[in-house]
């Protein structure tokens, strides 16, 4: 680790003993203790010469200001020099003061916006300091803000245009998760799968215990499963907005449902049948294939499924 107030100690003094210039010279083949010596000394020079302070600089002193951690190492030991400059330039001034009103906007416009709860978060100017391409600060601020405004537009326009059938989860609850006789090994590792969301493990264990049983009573359950699973894999949207679903996946899923039905010959998992419909009918609304959805949802409403009343307020949502 690089001694940085023996650095700055060096690049004050004006005139070096030739040890105080080999101890520079030591210093500088240090990436890190490169960049500081080329930053204090940039901003050294140009406030010996009366000039501006760098705009960058002070964003990074804005944020020093308003107790960021997000800070160079090498700012605390211009802070004397960068406000006695303060306190003799009005532009300067000014230019701090709005930087500083923009930080306040912005980062009271980021927490109300996403969350009361959210934590306040700086950009992380110290990062611009220290690279050869730098961004102004008011383009960062502008750019945040703009992103943030445009993020809840994207966000009303999904939530207005997106039917609650898209949005809403599609399997209900945990009920499916009663394993309906199913105790193979493999049936129990891919609904472990499934309940922590890895739908690609979950498919794996799930179509091996298929083919490991694939005549045992209970095999259809395993189908039922896959065909959530496959539905559940489907989904996709951008930065959590526009749901939407591969049309592949919700077909694969359709079919094991389909399978499911057909295999399911057990009189105490009869009702499981009407479920298969619910979740089929569900599946093709995904795909936006409205009169499939319908023929099986009516096929629930029509038996009284356990999600008759479900099935009721799909028909009517479209």
């Amino acid at each position: 680790m690089i001694d940085i107030e023996k650095l700055i100690d060096l690049l004050d003094k004006k005139n070096l003993s030739e040890s105080e210039l080999n101890q520079l010279k030591d210093f500088s083949s240090d990436p890190e203790a490169k960049e500081i010596i080329a930053v204090y000394n940039a901003v050294k020079n140009s406030l010996q010469r009366n000039e501006h302070i760098d705009e960058e600089l002070l964003g990074e002193y804005v944020l020093y200001k308003n107790n960021s951690k997000e800070y160079s190492k090498v700012l605390p030991l211009l802070i004397v020099k960068i406000e006695d400059h303060l306190r003799k330039c009005e532009l300067c001034q000014q230019n701090f003061k709005e930087l500083n009103s923009q930080f306040s906007d912005v980062d009271n416009f980021v927490s109300n916006s996403i969350s009361t709860q959210a934590e306040k978060s700086y950009t992380p100017i110290t990062q611009m300091i220290f690279r050869k391409k730098f961004t102004a600060m008011n383009f960062a601020f502008s750019t945040i803000a703009a992103v943030f405004l445009l993020y809840i537009g994207l966000f009303i326009y999904s939530n207005v245009t997106t039917p609650e059938y898209i949005k809403a989860p599609f399997s209900k609850d945990r009920d499916f998760y009663n394993t309906r006789g199913r105790t193979t090994e493999l049936f129990q590792r891919g609904l472990d799968a499934l309940d922590n969301k890895k739908y690609d493990e979950a498919i794996k264990f799930l179509s091996e215990d298929l083919k490991e049983n694939p005549g045992q009573e209970s095999i259809f359950y395993t189908h039922f499963i896959l065909g959530l699973t496959f539905i559940n894999k489907a989904e996709k949207d951008f930065l959590g907005l526009f749901k939407s679903f591969n049309k592949d996946d919700v077909l694969i899923g359709i079919e094991h449902f389909e399978k499911s039905i057909e295999l399911n010959q057990n009189e105490r998992f009869q009702n499981l049948k009407l479920d298969a419909h619910f979740y089929i009918g569900k599946a093709y609304l995904l795909i936006d294939d409205k009169n499939s959805a319908k023929q099986h949802l009516q096929i629930v409403i029509d038996n009284k499924g356990s999600y008759f009343k479900d099935a009721e307020k799909l028909i009517n949502s479209f």
